[in-house]
């Protein structure tokens, strides 16, 4: 895209300093490019929001949704880091992978937040259901995660013309994924126990 706009920069200044000829573009790959690109921001953001409607719808808690919504851009922001020390440029091939993965991103949080509700409800403080409940099932999140990481870097170790393209296929959802378990492990309880509130119980005579 940028080669795109300096030929095209260079070609207006052509023209200008010889206004007899005249250059008419044929064909362009370009505009094809750029709608790819358009279209998988697109569908990362429509994902984004439709897993965040998801976990609200389930837990029905702005604070709980917020906690996992959160892990969202917790693990992307670092990965683009990790892309752009791996010389990953953000094209269609990377965004694909990251509109894949962007529903996962929030899984672990997801499993964390819901059982840290779950010990709220037995009447703990959320400092408390907090720290008990990621103790509980941290192992399952670390297992899960890990097993998510084993299905989509292989892909990266692909071999021939293929293998190019995949290479930052699966390396980034690699990453995203694995940037999704430190946020679940470390963030996501540590937030949980701050933001949430305690619950009522309410007993009857």
């Amino acid at each position: 895209v940028d080669v795109a706009a300096g030929v095209r920069a260079t070609l207006e200044t052509l023209k200008a300093a010889h206004p007899d000829i005249v250059i008419t573009e044929a064909f362009n790959f370009v505009d094809p490019v750029q709608e790819g690109y358009d279209g998988s921001m697109l569908l990362m953001y429509e994902g984004a929001v439709l897993a965040v409607l998801v976990v609200w719808l389930f837990l029905r808690d702005w604070r709980a949704t917020f906690v996992a919504a959160i892990a969202l851009p917790l693990s992307a922001i670092p990965t683009f880091a990790v892309m752009y020390w791996m010389g990953f440029s953000v094209n269609t091939v990377t965004l694909l992978s990251l509109s894949l993965v962007v529903g996962i991103l929030v899984d672990d949080a997801i499993v964390e937040i819901e059982n840290i509700m779950r010990h709220l409800r037995m009447g703990k403080t959320p400092y408390q259901a907090a720290m008990e409940a990621a103790d509980e099932i941290g192992l399952a999140v670390i297992a899960t995660t890990f097993t998510l990481i084993a299905v989509f870097l292989p892909t990266a170790f692909m071999s021939g013309v293929a293998g190019k393209f995949f290479v930052q296929f699966g390396w980034t959802a690699a990453i995203a994924v694995f940037f999704s378990l430190v946020v679940a492990r470390m963030l996501t309880p540590m937030m949980a126990a701050y933001i949430l509130k305690p619950k009522r119980i309410s007993t009857e005579a």
